[in-house]
């Protein structure tokens, strides 16, 4: 599985997801990552093209990446972060 981070062509670029192993966030932070995720996945959903064989595989790649990225996301431990006063 591979995670791709976009940008303008210079900063594009792939990783493994298993390169990607820990994350320090705090719930509201994992909340708002996850709201961005269904919102990535939902303007995927309703993204409107010639379904293509290439168009097809690719928008299912696209949706299963989100979905692991979800799974993995919301399986992971995370740090209790310390109450600020």
């Amino acid at each position: 599985m591979w995670t791709e981070f976009s940008g303008s062509p210079r900063e594009s670029f792939r990783l493994p997801m298993t390169d990607i192993t820990t994350i320090n966030i705090t719930e509201k932070q994992l909340d708002l990552l996850l709201s961005g995720l269904r919102y990535v996945k939902s303007a995927e959903k309703l993204r409107v093209e010639e379904p293509t064989t290439d168009y097809v595989r690719t928008r299912t790649e696209k949706l299963n990446e989100i979905k692991h990225l979800v799974d993995t996301l919301n399986s992971s431990p995370r740090k209790q972060s310390a109450a600020q006063v």
